[in-house]
């Protein structure tokens, strides 16, 4: 190996931190000890590279780490480019690499990594396109007015795709039947893919051996027998489609791959500059309407080195620039978001928008992991650009504020961290409000230490009463003050009796609404006197101060979980940062609120037109998670535990009215078009006569998980190797509310032998063992290898009290709707198996 006189190029692959994760920890200690050694030398005779004999790929070399170990590292002579690609004993090692192929993919621009199957097995495979295997590897510009291989109709699996991200908003009108995906992978394969020509199967990054190959699929046991031998990227692309996502929305992803990062590194601080020439690396950070296209790898040529730059790579692959950086990558190899993004994730946070600009994307499909990088990426470059302003990251509740803080202490360098503020909104509002000493205490419903705000409305309707005001609820009077007059900024009778009431069931007439605006003023009046203002009224009166005041301006602000932001805390938003490019970023999926406020961002000042797009691929759960949870809203009527129960269950739901959800501007959204790409069990519904048989059920399948206390309190992330006893603290059981999350915590500290360690307002500490217990609102935003969710009944789900106090019928509604959410919210947590159990 001759090499080239330029520094080498050191990136390793995840695939190699996957096989480093299975090794036993004396040999996790060597294999950290000789990457040290390689990052610092790879040329060092030490390293002992030696060609893998007979390997399809000459590009691989095995390394020795002791007598019984190797690194496979794949070497680039022309590059001079090492790329850390697996470990292992050292005959599986060899045996997993005479096999691999490692290249640059001339229409993704990316580095792959995949299984070369023998030719034979191929030919036979690929059917009547068995010529097609001598094609030239960079074949003409593709044609993309090709015939499709199939005319005739063929039954799909799934027909469910993304809405258009550039279409014109429609406004939210009667609900259509959401389409939840079946997870069953079998029969034939769907006419969009069996339409897909040679010229769409490279676009996709299929290599040209398997191109042939996967023309010739029709059948979903054979498609998944050789899509698994495809590189990773090619794989994800064509099951999509499989799936029943449109060609051209995929043929767009795929297109992103060949898109450039300006800088690199688990800390994107080294300058692509400093070790490539890629002329695509001059674009990163491309506005949101530029045209980067890979349809054709008639562009310049990439070097492997040049090709580390591209999203496609950086899926794959990371540049690790020493041993700090080494460090804390395998100090949590399991975390891999820290590190690889798929490329329409890392497009979000590279891009450069100009203006606000808002992503949607159901629960598992990265949009809170997209939030936190672009918030890394705004504030690397306030910190070379020397600015003296900073970025705002907030979100809803304080807990999601600590979680994210922790988070993204783990991807953010100390100074990065110090030009990002995290705070959610309300504490936000609480500390500006006292820095300039205004002396109103912001009282919310449930507060113990004050009168509550229910009495002072009560109080506010004597006070003002008159026969109009009559079967006029304060729950009532609380939402016209909440979802009518705060938004629309109504400051006089006059136009109360004007301003649009959409939404709201109950029709007013014009007395009625004279008697409420004069509760809702004399409701003011006592609050003053109280010197208190609800969260509404703080709001509005600090959008009002920043107004006047704009001095305190944030340069960038992310938005998290921006559907339970109300129309007052998007006010406060557009306040704190000037009309610029960059200015606003904001993620969100509404089939996630559970705090019952609907916006529309337009009538805020935020304008995302053209600048609105969705996230379709789950990272999270397993397929039959995800589309059993969806399922959770193609029902939208009053028995929510017992519809529940039957769609979680897989049954069919008949004449149901389906949940319509909003895309934060006033537009529908129908949701339900994400795609998980792993598979597992289904999930577990069992019901049951007696609280204690559910008790009962529940320690028994913990304890079959856990095994010994040994076992599941020795803080391994995946339990004992020895019996696949899995650690306790991956276990979560979600609970509806307080009470029963204390009750669950007591009676599993009891009767188990693990401990249980109950989620509250602090982070979660993962270093404390014990099966974790959570109510449903504190999940939000966390994720474990495995959920129980517990009392699903009447009832509960949702509370009666709140049935019972809500206003009207369309406040009952609005909290069917809620109460949905909150389950999905709970379902969706899981990462491999999830129970849904109650009475």
């Amino acid at each position: 190996m001759s090499g080239s006189k330029a520094t080498p190029a050191v990136a390793i692959n995840k695939s190699f931190f996957a096989s480093f994760i299975g090794l036993p920890s004396r040999m996790q200690t060597k294999v950290n000890v000789f990457l040290n050694k390689f990052m610092s030398n790879p040329r060092s005779p030490g390293i002992h590279l030696e060609a893998i004999k007979n390997a399809k790929d000459s590009k691989l070399y095995s390394a020795r780490i002791d007598q019984k170990y190797r690194a496979i590292v794949a070497f680039d002579d022309a590059s001079n480019t090492y790329m850390l690609v697996h470990v292992d004993n050292h005959e599986a090692a060899y045996q997993w690499a005479v096999t691999k192929h490692v290249e640059v993919n001339p229409y993704t621009r990316s580095i792959q990594l995949y299984d070369e199957a023998p030719e034979e097995e191929r030919l036979k495979a690929s059917g009547p396109y068995a010529a097609s295997s001598n094609v030239a590897s960079q074949p003409s510009v593709p044609d993309t007015t090709t015939e499709p291989r199939v005319q005739e109709t063929v039954t799909t699996i799934s027909t469910s795709s993304s809405p258009n991200a550039f279409a014109k908003p429609t406004p939210i009108s009667a609900p259509v039947q959401r389409t939840s995906p079946s997870v069953r992978h079998a029969g034939p394969l769907p006419a969009d893919y069996l339409a897909l020509s040679e010229n769409d199967m490279r676009r996709l990054g299929v290599p040209d051996m398997y191109v042939p190959v996967m023309l010739n699929q029709t059948t979903w046991d054979r498609f998944q027998e050789w899509s698994r031998r495809l590189p990773e990227e090619a794989r994800v692309y064509l099951q999509l489609i499989a799936e029943g996502q449109s060609r051209s929305e995929v043929l767009s992803m795929a297109a992103e791959s060949s898109e450039s990062s300006a800088s690199l590194g688990l800390e994107k601080t080294l300058p692509t500059s400093a070790i490539s020439n890629n002329v695509l690396a001059q674009k990163a950070g491309a506005s949101d309407d530029a045209d980067i296209s890979a349809e054709s790898p008639n562009q310049p040529e990439l070097s492997f080195r040049d090709a580390l730059s591209t999203y496609g790579t950086q899926q794959e692959f990371v540049v690790v620039q020493g041993e700090e950086d080494l460090k804390r990558i395998l100090d949590a190899p399991l975390e891999q978001w820290r590190v690889f993004l798929h490329p329409s994730q890392r497009g979000y946070v590279e891009r450069n928008y100009h203006g606000p600009f808002r992503l949607l994307g159901g629960a598992g499909t990265g949009k809170t992991v997209v939030a936190m990088h672009r918030a890394k990426r705004l504030a690397a470059q306030l910190l070379k650009n020397h600015s003296n302003q900073k970025v705002l990251f907030t979100t809803y509740s304080k807990n999601l504020a600590t979680d994210i803080s922790s988070n993204l202490r783990l991807i953010c360098t100390p100074d990065e961290m110090k030009m990002i503020d995290v705070i959610n909104l309300d504490s936000f509002v609480y500390r500006y409000l006292r820095d300039k000493r205004y002396g109103y205490a912001i009282w919310y419903d449930g507060d113990d230490w004050h009168t509550s705000l229910d009495e002072i409305w009560r109080r506010a309707v004597q006070d003002v009463y008159t026969d109009t005001l009559r079967g006029v609820s304060t729950n009532f009077l609380k939402d016209e003050w909440s979802q009518v007059i705060i938004p629309q900024q109504v400051s006089s009778i006059n136009e109360y009796l004007h301003v649009a009431r959409r939404g709201r069931g109950t029709r007013l007439s014009r007395a009625q609404k004279i008697a409420i605006w004069n509760a809702t003023a004399r409701y003011q009046q006592l609050m003053k006197d109280e010197r208190a203002c609800d969260i509404d009224m703080a709001m509005n009166m600090v959008a009002q101060l920043l107004k006047q005041n704009p001095q305190h301006r944030y340069a960038h602000i992310v938005v998290d979980e921006g559907q339970d932001f109300s129309v007052p805390a998007y006010r406060i938003l557009r306040a704190l940062v000037d009309e610029h490019d960059n200015d606003l970023f904001i993620v969100g999926d509404a089939q996630q609120r559970i705090y019952g406020r609907t916006v529309v961002l337009s009538k805020c000042g935020i304008n995302i037109t053209g600048r609105a797009r969705r996230l379709t691929i789950n990272y999270r759960t397993t397929e039959e998670i995800r589309s059993a949870a969806d399922r959770v809203f193609e029902e939208s009527g009053s028995n929510v535990a017992e519809s529940v129960f039957a769609a979680v269950s897989g049954k069919a739901i008949e004449n149901g009215t389906p949940v319509v959800f909003d895309d934060l501007n006033g537009s529908t959204d129908q949701g339900g078009d994400s795609r998980s790409l792993i598979n597992g069990p289904a999930p577990q519904v069992k019901r049951f006569a007696t609280r204690q048989e559910e008790i009962d059920f529940v320690e028994q399948w913990i304890f079959n998980k856990c095994g010994t206390a040994a076992n599941a309190s020795s803080g391994e992330e995946n339990g004992s190797a020895e019996d696949n006893a899995i650690a306790a603290k991956n276990i979560c059981v979600v609970a509806r509310n307080g009470d029963l999350v204390k009750k669950w915590h007591e009676t599993l500290n009891d009767d188990l032998p693990y401990g249980a360690y109950r989620l509250d307002k602090n982070e979660d500490d993962r270093q404390e063992p014990g099966i974790r217990v959570a109510t449903m609102h504190r999940v939000k935003g966390l994720e474990f290898d495995y959920v129980i969710i517990v009392d699903v009944e009447d009832g509960v789900c949702p509370p009666r009290t709140a049935l019972n106090q809500a206003a009207d019928e369309n406040a009952r509604e609005a909290l069917y709707k809620q109460e949905r959410s909150l389950i999905y919210v709970s379902l969706t947590r899981a990462r491999k198996e999830v129970l849904l159990l109650g009475r």
